[in-house]
């Protein structure tokens, strides 16, 4: 059953409304009668209204002034409400459905068609309910996923998941649509990341993604309220519109990273570890084939290192393995090739000739000879040294290294030995 309340100053209009509705073959209308907006307005706080009839021309408070208040409160603002009134005019009209009025009816009215629009409203706000329900639905399943989901034309988003927003810091849709063009517009423009080049394809990116997706992950960085973080985007078309998911996977690529950099470098030290020494100099042998540019590789050892250890312990002697790289790292170059070689031995590479190659392990090792490692305080170091010839393999030139380092260290050590 449908509560229709009626509000109207005169009793033979309440009366005539009540005998219409009841005389409904189809509908099962209870029909509540308010003969001034006063009343009308005590019955919408106390009952569940499904309609209003409503009259202009009351004394006290009109009809304007009443769908006015009903349109302010939580309670009664989505009630349809259906003027009906004798004045007919253009401007009573217009002001009708400005105010808030769903439809209007004209004095004296006709029964069939009074019935008619009652029915229409009923149903649409029937199906309006169910549509925001759906809707409600709709986005309660967006705010439980844990990635980014929003709906978009292309361009402007149209629907988001709590999770966006929360991750850009905002409390609802229109402040993301203010405070940015479009989601791509936050992209960051960092390498190895997609982003959008330049402003005037801003509205073009999903296009651009689509294409980039179906070879690789495209993946983006964006900085939001409190961190910056890495995502994977998928987009599924739905008829003229998409739907965007940005998955996080910014744990994920750190643990990468993390496992890349122990299979590259070396724990204790933060220098190339062996694997890698051998994948860079089998590289710079390669390009040696076309460059010809003159390189040397320099063996360090550091001199009595068992003593060390013994005297000291294995904590103290790990502080110098890591003193004596930091000393070296410190003064070499970006593009020379330092790494631990195992134990106490390190192999530097350097894009020099010998004579040169010689001069800079001197430096380095009088460097070493005046730094001061706390426990263990004073630390030297043994270099052999050796130049690429062509046709050398990465054996025969470590072999040469190793030859002249244990002519260093049979020479007295703390010194710089050429094979």
């Amino acid at each position: 059953m449908k509560n229709i309340l009626c509000i109207d100053d005169i009793k033979t209009n309440l009366f005539t409304f009540k005998v219409v509705l009841k005389s409904s073959k189809n509908q099962n209308y209870n029909v509540i009668l308010a003969q001034s907006a006063h009343e009308g307005l005590d019955v919408l706080l106390r009952e569940e209204i499904d309609l209003i009839l409503l009259d202009i021309m009351m004394p006290e408070v009109d009809g304007f002034a009443c769908a006015k208040m009903i349109r302010s409160n939580k309670k009664t603002k989505d009630i349809p409400i259906i003027f009906v009134t004798a004045k007919t005019d253009d401007e009573t009209i217009n002001r009708c459905y400005a105010i808030g009025g769903d439809d209007y009816v004209s004095k004296p009215f006709n029964s069939v068609e009074l019935l008619a629009r009652i029915k229409f409203h009923i149903k649409l706000k029937s199906e309006s309910k169910l549509l925001l329900q759906e809707k409600q639905y709709t986005q309660n399943i967006l705010d439980l996923q844990e990635t980014i989901v929003l709906v978009t034309d292309g361009c402007m988003p149209l629907n988001v998941n709590k999770t966006l927003l929360d991750f850009y810091g905002l409390d609802s849709i229109g402040e993301f649509q203010e405070k940015y063009v479009c989601i791509g517009s936050t992209f960051l423009k960092e390498e190895g990341f997609y982003h959008i080049k330049t402003e005037d394809n801003i509205c073009l990116w999903i296009n651009e993604v689509n294409k980039l997706s179906k070879d690789e992950n495209v993946l983006v960085k964006i900085k939001g309220a409190q961190r910056e973080s890495i995502f994977t985007i998928n987009i599924v078309q739905f008829n003229y519109y998409f739907i965007v998911t940005l998955t996080d996977i910014t744990q994920m690529s750190n643990y990468s990273n993390k496992l890349e950099h122990a299979a590259h470098f070396d724990n204790l030290t933060q220098v190339y570890n062996r694997n890698m020494l051998h994948v860079l100099l089998d590289k710079k042998i390669f390009n040696y084939q076309g460059k010809r540019e003159a390189f040397v590789l320099t063996m360090i050892d550091i001199d009595y290192f068992k003593k060390v250890n013994d005297t000291y312990g294995h904590l103290v002697g790990d502080d110098v393995l890591k003193g004596i790289a930091a000393v070296i790292k410190k003064h070499i170059r970006d593009e020379d090739i330092f790494a631990r070689w195992g134990g106490e031995e390190f192999i530097l590479i350097l894009n020099v000739n010998i004579q040169k190659g010689i001069q800079i392990a001197n430096e380095l090792r009088k460097k070493i000879e005046e730094a001061d490692f706390k426990e263990a305080k004073k630390v030297t170091c043994s270099f052999g040294i050796t130049e690429f010839k062509e046709n050398d393999t990465i054996n025969n030139l470590i072999k040469r290294a190793d030859e002249a380092l244990y002519e260093a260290k049979a020479g007295g050590r703390n010194r710089v030995c050429q094979h």
